[in-house]
């Protein structure tokens, strides 16, 4: 989409760095937290499906130095008919992936994932090589953490790659 009307006014759609820097900065004050990072929640939003993660990407894209409420776009997404699409996910996803910086960032939380998991087997052969009997809960957690990063690495990896479809 490359338009949208909210409230009677056209807005221009454009998932670029400015859209990035709006997610980053709407989410931190939203929660207070300016570590917190908007991009990779919403990204995990619609990987969850939440309708919510589409509302914040087109508000945050809207190509205006002031932009409309949340309500004023999820109801325009819903008057253009959106929401009635079985693809809205991955349509915002594509969106979003086909400008280069965005795909830059969706790579850089990917890499985070894998830097988890592998710091996470670093740790563990740490653990493995200190461990006496007494510490076996901690080299079952040890290895407990690494199967988690693991995971969440490649799963994240797939939904990714199926949104992306």
């Amino acid at each position: 989409m490359n338009q949208l009307e909210v409230n009677g006014k056209d807005y221009q759609i454009k998932f670029n760095h400015r859209f990035y820097n709006r997610i980053v900065e709407d989410y931190a004050k939203k929660n207070k937290d300016s570590n917190s990072d908007g991009f990779n929640n919403l990204i995990a939003g619609l990987i969850s499906q939440d309708p919510d993660a589409v509302v914040k990407a087109y508000r945050c894209a809207c190509d205006s130095k002031s932009i409309p409420s949340m309500d004023a776009v999820g109801d325009a997404l819903e008057d253009a008919g959106i929401f009635d699409s079985e693809d809205v996910f991955n349509d915002v996803y594509k969106e979003i992936k086909s400008n280069g910086f965005l795909a830059m960032k969706i790579r850089h939380l990917l890499e985070l994932l894998k830097d988890a998991w592998k710091n996470s087997e670093i740790a563990l052969n740490v653990v493995k090589g200190k461990a006496s009997k007494s510490d076996q809960k901690n080299l079952r957690e040890a290895e407990t953490e690494v199967e988690i990063n693991k995971q969440a690495y490649e799963l994240a990896k797939k939904q990714l790659a199926e949104l992306g479809k």
